[in-house]
This record gives structure tokens, C-alpha cells and sequence, in this order.
């Protein structure tokens, strides 16, 4: 009992709302009802008042085909007609009307169409009396009247009017009565409504006002744990409930625009409301996490940023490595514009190492760029000379962002200019530096810039080691060659030297025995 008793305490605003609910369901379908009562009803009411009035009319139209065949005959005008021709208008439609009331409502029509017969028969005598009277034959017009036909009529009228007028009468008695009772249910139904409704709205209003207090304290506990787990902005707990909710509905919207802006990139996102006054009260909450998060993924965007420009930039001089690895010439020209280019400098260049006659070894300016025009300079560094002999000799990158004045100038149409940076990078490959590169410019490059220089020259000295030793290798295949022809030449002019010297061995032996052939036939032995 008492563990009831607790229930329906606990759940008081529950039975309140369901006793108004089955109430007030019981009082739609009661009204319903009633309204579709009220509803037909009515409709019989109008239905027996339309066959009352109908039943009435057709004495009217009676009436007027009387007044019109003897005002015609009297008058000879056709304009007094006029009744007749309405009659004959009127009538059918009012007994069409009374027929299907009849109908609807189930009740005989016999007398009914006999009245209409009799009133068919009626209107065809009314036309002969009419030609009658049109050949002015009053005599005979008399004689018709005189059988007074439309007693018959009116005695046929009485035969199915009279019944039928006391059913109507009595069906609009009864939705009357129906009527009544249905406005008399409906006012009993609102006051129990009122006597079982007030009691309930007591009671809701008394529970309410109970859990306000408890629904207060949710809300400040709501705040609290609002700015304890996603964002505090340092200012007052507010008291209304409003001002509670709001403040966290605006910290989920910024919460998810937040990540919606990072999703799509923004990462200069910054939380709204985040200052230096209070980011010491957000340091391990959901707002504090989220820039975190936004900081990681900037960082992450930025290596991808990196590591993409590295791989397409590789990518691209590799193909002009490829198109170029025959002619070293070419591919140093190729590949200082495209560095130039791609780093946006102003001015770089390329240094080959060579060899003069006595086999010394130097450095040649093989190609020179500056504001992507080509510079067609001759230089000779010595191995060691100036920092970028010096860094031939140490192949370790030298990068200057403090160049003195007068080291290089960037002539442009505004005059010169010393750079504000100057990269210089050996070209090395498997331990041997085949050149060093320079790049000039008004920016300073980042490291993984050096580092992709640095790439793209150990691929431009690999090319360049293989076009020295393509380059030699033709030599010696030439030297060959050019010995080969020469021991062939030697050959064929010894070939030519034995047959000649062979040709004069035989000339001698011929000579010799032509002569010994003379000392015999002279007697000489």
C-alpha cells in the first residue's frame, strides 16, 4: 500500500495529465458524436422543411396554370400567359425534389405519382383549353371549365399531401428532439470536464512548481559541468535559465563549426571567446582539446604541403633529366632555370667540374639564371677559391642569410640589389662532388627547400657523372676507332708493298733467265 501510496507521488503529474487526457478523449469522442448527431439532425430538419415548403409550392404552380389559361382567355394577350409557361417551368422541378426526398427517406410514392399523373393530365387541358380559346370559342371554353378538372387535381394532392406533411412534420419533430438532447449531452460533458479538470491543473500546477526549485539546481549543475568540460569563459554563473541553456547550446554550435572549419581546412580557426584572461581556466576541455587538435592537423597539412611540393618538384627535374642526360650543357641549362623557377629566386647557377690540358681541376660556370633570363657569363672558380670553391673541397651546404655587400648584386628595371639569401649546394653523388650549385634571392628558404635542392643536385651530379663517363667512353670507342682505321690503312699499304715487291721479284726473275736464255745462244756457259 504505502510502496502505491509512493508511486502515485512520484508520478502525480503523470495521473494528473493522463485523468485530463482520458477526459478529454472521452469528450472528443462524446463530441463527436454528438456533433454527427447534430450534424444529421439538422440535415433532417432542413430536409423536412425543403418537402414542406416543395409539398406547399406545387399548390402554387396549381394556381398560376389556372391564372394564366383564364387570364388568356379573357385578355387574348400572350404576355398573360406568362403564369401558364412559369407553372410549367417551376412544377417539374419541385416534384422532382419530393420525389427523391421519398425516395431517401424510404416513404410510398404511389399517391404521389398518381398526383403527378393527374397533374400531367391537368396540363394537357390547360392546352386544349388554351387552342380553344385562341379560335375564340368561349362557348366551348365555358363547357371545359364547367368540368373543372383541377378539383380532380387538388383531390389527388390531398391524397398523398396529407400523409406525407404529418411524416415530415413528425421526422423534424424528432431531430428536433435528437438536437436538444445532443446540446443537453455536450453540457453535462463540460462540467465534469471542469469538476475533474480543475482538481488535476491543481495538482500539475503544485507539482511543477515542486520541481522548479530541483529543475534550477539541474541547470546550474549543467553550467558548472559546461565550463568544467567544454569551454569557461571566465565570467559569472549566470541564474536564468535562458541566458544556462543558451550558453550551452553556443558552446556545442562552436564546438561543431569548430570542427567543420578544420574538416574543410580553416585551420586559423579560433575558438570564440578564448583570450589570455581565461585560457588558463580551458587548458583540459573540449575547447582547449580542439585547438590542440587544430594546431596537430595544421602541422600534419603542412608536411603533406611539403613533402607534395618536394615529390612534384623531383618529379619535374627528373623529367628534364631524362631529356637532357645526354648533353651535359643542356641539362645544366635546364635544370638552373627550372631550380631558379621552382624556388622562386632571382638568380642561380651551376659549376661543373673540368679538367684543362694539364689534367688541373677546376670549376666552370656551365649555366646562369637571373629573373628567368638566361645569362650567357664565362667563369673559372679554382678548387677552394671563394665560398663556393670552399664548399667544392668541404661538400657540405653553405646557406648565407646575412650577405654582405657587394658579394653578388639582383639587377632588375629598379636597379641592383644585394640578395637577402644565397644557398650553395655541392653536387654530390656516391661520395663524388661533380659540381657545386648557387641560388640567390630576396627569401629565405626553409629546410625542407635546402633539402629538396640538395636531392635535385645529387640527381643533376649523377647525370652529369654518367654524361662524363658516356663522354669518355665515346672518346676511347673514337680513339679505337681511329686506331683501328690506321692499322688497316698500315695494312693495306703493306698489302700493296708485298705485291709490288712481289710484281718486281718476278720482273727480276724474268729478266734473269731471258738473259742467261741470251748467254746460251751467244756460246757463253
Amino acid at each position: 500500500m504505502n510502496s502505491l501510496i509512493a508511486l502515485l507521488r512520484k508520478n502525480t503529474i503523470y495521473l494528473a495529465v493522463g485523468v485530463i487526457l482520458i477526459l478529454t478523449l472521452i469528450t472528443s469522442v462524446l463530441a463527436f458524436r454528438n456533433q454527427r448527431i447534430m450534424t444529421e439532425t439538422a440535415e433532417h430538419v432542413r430536409e423536412a422543411e425543403l418537402a414542406l415548403s416543395k409539398t406547399n409550392e406545387l399548390i402554387r404552380w396549381l394556381n398560376l396554370l389556372d391564372l394564366g389559361v383564364r387570364g388568356y382567355a379573357l385578355g387574348k394577350t400572350e404576355t398573360l400567359l406568362d403564369p401558364f409557361h412559369i407553372s410549367l417551368q417551376g412544377a417539374p422541378n419541385d416534384m422532382d425534389t419530393i420525389r427523391m426526398i421519398m425516395k431517401k427517406q424510404k416513404y410510398p410514392t404511389q399517391n404521389f405519382e398518381e398526383y403527378v399523373a393527374s397533374v400531367n393530365g391537368y396540363i394537357a387541358f390547360c392546352h386544349q383549353m388554351i387552342e380553344i380559346a385562341k379560335v375564340d370559342s368561349m362557348t366551348q371554353f365555358k363547357q371545359l371549365m364547367v368540368e373543372d378538372r383541377g378539383y380532380q387535381v387538388w383531390k389527388t394532392y390531398l391524397g398523398f399531401s396529407t400523409d406525407f406533411v404529418q411524416h415530415e412534420r413528425a421526422l423534424k419533430h424528432d431531430a428536433e428532439m435528437r438536437y436538444e438532447a445532443a446540446v443537453q449531452s455536450n453540457l453535462v460533458i463540460q462540467a465534469l470536464m471542469l469538476l475533474l479538470g480543475i482538481p488535476s491543473l491543481y495538482l500539475i500546477f503544485h507539482r511543477i512548481r515542486g520541481q522548479e526549485s530541483h529543475r534550477q539546481a539541474l541547470l546550474l549543475n549543467l553550467e558548472k559541468n559546461n565550463r568544467e568540460f567544454i569551454f569557461d569563459p571566465g565570467t559569472p554563473i549566470a541564474d536564468d535559465a535562458k541566458e544556462i541553456l543558451n550558453s550551452s547550446i553556443g558552446n556545442i554550435k562552436n564546438a561543431s563549426n569548430f570542427i567543420k572549419k578544420i574538416t574543410t581546412g580553416d585551420f586559423a580557426v579560433s575558438w570564440p571567446g578564448m583570450s589570455e584572461a581565461n585560457a588558463k581556466l580551458n587548458t583540459d576541455n573540449l575547447s582547449s582539446t580542439l585547438m590542440d587538435m587544430r594546431d596537430q592537423m595544421k602541422r600534419i597539412q603542412d608536411e603533406d604541403r611539403k613533402r607534395i611540393w618536394t615529390t612534384e618538384g623531383l618529379t619535374k627535374f627528373t623529367e628534364i633529366i631524362r631529356q637532357h642526360q645526354d648533353d651535359a650543357k643542356a641539362l645544366a641549362d635546364q635544370a638552373t632555370r627550372f631550380l631558379v623557377r621552382y624556388l622562386s629566386a632571382q638568380q642561380g647557377g651551376t659549376f661543373i667540374l673540368q679538367e684543362d690540358f694539364e689534367e688541373n681541376k677546376y670549376l666552370e660556370l656551365a649555366a646562369c639564371y637571373a629573373f628567368d633570363k638566361r645569362k650567357f657569363v664565362e667563369k673559372r672558380i679554382e678548387i677552394g677559391e671563394g665560398l663556393i670553391g670552399q664548399v667544392f673541397l668541404e661538400g657540405a651546404t653553405v646557406v648565407m642569410r646575412s650577405v654582405p655587400e657587394g658579394y653578388t648584386q639582383i639587377t632588375s628595371g629598379l636597379g641592383d640589389a644585394t640578395p637577402s639569401c644565397i644557398l650553395i649546394v655541392p653536387m654530390k653523388y656516391s661520395e663524388q662532388i661533380e659540381g657545386v650549385f648557387e641560388l640567390a634571392g630576396f627569401v629565405t628558404w626553409q629546410d625542407y627547400q635546402q633539402s629538396f635542392v640538395e636531392k635535385a643536385t645529387e640527381y643533376m651530379a649523377a647525370a652529369i657523372s654518367t654524361v662524363k663517363s658516356t663522354q669518355k667512353m665515346r672518346t676511347l670507342v673514337t680513339q679505337m676507332q681511329e686506331q683501328t682505321q690506321q692499322l688497316h690503312a698500315q695494312e693495306e699499304e703493306m698489302r700493296q708493298n708485298m705485291e709490288e715487291l712481289s710484281a718486281t721479284n718476278e720482273e727480276m726473275k724474268r729478266k734473269e733467265a731471258e738473259y742467261i736464255y741470251k748467254l746460251k745462244m751467244a756460246g757463253v756457259e
